[in-house]
């Protein structure tokens, strides 16, 4: 039939994206944790809570978020190209689970953009904390301006679901460059 059948160079691709995708959200879940300790920062609010300290918890949930999705990303990063269950009476005893591979990379791509997002929300507040909304480039400034129009600026609790899934989407979707 002269098909091609065997995808392992289709999982092994799949499984090094995914787990260079998974550093790149370690990577954004350690600066957004930079950003929320204020501890370490030294000149943010904790959870860059623009509210008050002890009433409102500011980001601290979407932290949560963040961490929880990103070892969700670690733990899909196990190489899938390293399985195989022979089957068709064992005619394909070398199965290279490349399909299965490439769902688990887009959901890690997916889960990164997750992280991002709350990562970019996070920076906006502390943008408007630290009243330096003048002094970012024309580039960040409609990046900003870009996020604000869909979290404006907050100080109470409200649920961040939605606006997480709308800056996530837009993340996705955005053709800025910086």
């Amino acid at each position: 039939h002269g098909g091609n059948f065997h995808g392992e160079y289709v999982a092994m691709e799949a499984d090094k994206l995914k787990i260079a995708i998974t550093k790149l959200s370690m990577l954004a879940e350690r600066q957004l944790n930079f950003l929320m300790n204020d501890k370490l920062n030294k000149i943010l609010p904790s959870f860059v809570n623009l509210g008050t300290l002890g009433l409102n918890l500011g980001m601290q949930g979407a932290q949560f978020t963040a961490v929880s999705t990103v070892a969700e990303n670690q733990t899909l990063s196990n190489p899938m190209s390293v399985h195989s269950i022979p089957n068709n009476n064992d005619n394909q005893d070398i199965v290279s689970m490349g399909t299965n591979a490439s769902l688990l990379t887009q959901k890690v791509i997916h889960n990164s953009f997750e992280v991002l997002a709350i990562e970019l929300i996070t920076l906006v507040q502390a943008v408007d904390y630290l009243k330096f909304k003048d002094k970012l480039s024309d580039k960040t400034k409609e990046l900003y301006n870009s996020i604000r129009n869909i979290v404006p600026v907050f100080k109470d609790d409200t649920i961040k679901y939605e606006q997480i899934k709308q800056v996530t989407d837009f993340v996705k979707n955005s053709e800025i460059t910086l």
